[in-house]
């Protein structure tokens, strides 16, 4: 897309994965301060709010508007930057589509960035049509933070966020991409393609079962040495790199890097969000206060949790990692 070589770049010496690092400013939308949530006010019908909105329940938006601005205030103490999406481009004409979308508080889902190409982004395209304005919006606010787009997705195609993990695999480049309902397995060679092996040097595919909305709602490495997975919601993996594609077993692969996989169950992955947490490096996270299971295990492993009121916010089922997108490029 910007015309340069294709060789590989040299990142030697950068920590790749999310965990490892951290970012130098986070991109947050708080959609209650632009009325996001009055097209939903009287919706009473569960079937309504989740085929009109995508929403479980309709939240109460006095305490959901509080519950967000402490994530942001808590994000603010351990983040070098915090940047509201309305600051960035609420005079661009591609926000207007998120005055009446509270989807657009996951910022995590329509971008992609990666630690290791600090001044680039990926578009995503999202499955779901009314969320579709959302990587609009957040394209504008990744250019005025001066990115630029690395690949475009093919318009049959489908990658969201929270489908894309980035990983290091013996100092391999090394993205998570999980597959099933939001994100299209023809995606995985789409980016194979793509970014190997300029941008990564591996992709590891990572079937989930159909109920699994996203890949960071089952599984989402927290540290070198300890991985938050729903084991029962991964079905199957697969290895891209510049040799092909090959089967892999992924939990087998995590376990044999020596991380110990903290087994989150069903019904914790969804209604909590106990695998969807913020990375601030350092095996420090952000996390919901809905399990407080999940949380002991995190402390066991020298992991920190700084805990936030997740009730409302958890309703539009999206846990702190789906709020924030990290931007890894000095500003």
């Amino acid at each position: 897309m910007n015309g340069k070589s294709n060789a590989p770049l040299d990142y030697s010496g950068v920590q790749h994965a999310e965990f490892a690092v951290a970012p130098e400013a986070f991109v947050v939308h708080d959609p209650v301060a632009v009325g996001a949530f009055e097209a939903m006010e009287g919706i009473k019908d569960p079937a309504l709010l989740e085929r009109g909105f995508l929403f479980r329940e309709l939240p109460n938006t006095r305490l959901y508007a509080e519950h967000h601005r402490a994530f942001v205030g808590l994000l603010k103490q351990h983040a070098k930057k915090v940047i509201y999406l309305q600051d960035l481009v609420g005079d661009h004409a591609s926000f207007q589509a998120a005055r009446t979308n509270p989807n657009q508080v996951f910022t995590r889902d329509a971008l992609i960035t990666i630690p290791w190409v600090s001044d680039g982004y990926i578009a995503a395209r999202m499955k779901r049509s009314l969320r579709r304005g959302e990587s609009d919006t957040m394209v504008n606010a990744a250019k005025r933070l001066g990115l630029h787009e690395i690949v475009r997705v093919p318009p049959h195609l489908f990658l969201e966020g929270g489908d894309v993990i980035p990983f290091s695999r013996d100092g391999r480049r090394t993205l998570l991409v999980g597959s099933g309902r939001r994100t299209g397995l023809e995606t995985l060679s789409f980016l194979q393609s793509a970014l190997i092996p300029r941008y990564a040097d591996e992709i590891i595919g990572v079937q989930l079962e159909a109920w699994r909305m996203n890949l960071d709602g089952g599984l989402l490495p927290v540290a070198d040495d300890a991985v938050l997975a729903d084991t029962r919601s991964i079905i199957g993996g697969l290895l891209l790199d510049g040799n092909g594609q090959r089967k892999i077993d992924v939990l087998g692969m995590l376990r044999d890097l020596g991380m110990r996989i903290i087994d989150v169950t069903p019904d914790e992955s969804v209604y909590c969000q106990a695998c969807n947490c913020v990375c601030l490096g350092g095996r420090r996270v952000i996390y919901y206060d809905l399990s407080d299971r999940i949380k002991g295990l995190l402390c066991r492993h020298d992991i920190e949790p700084y805990c936030i009121a997740g009730s409302e916010l958890v309703k539009g089922r999206g846990g702190p990692r789906c709020m924030s997108r990290p931007i890894y490029k000095p500003l």
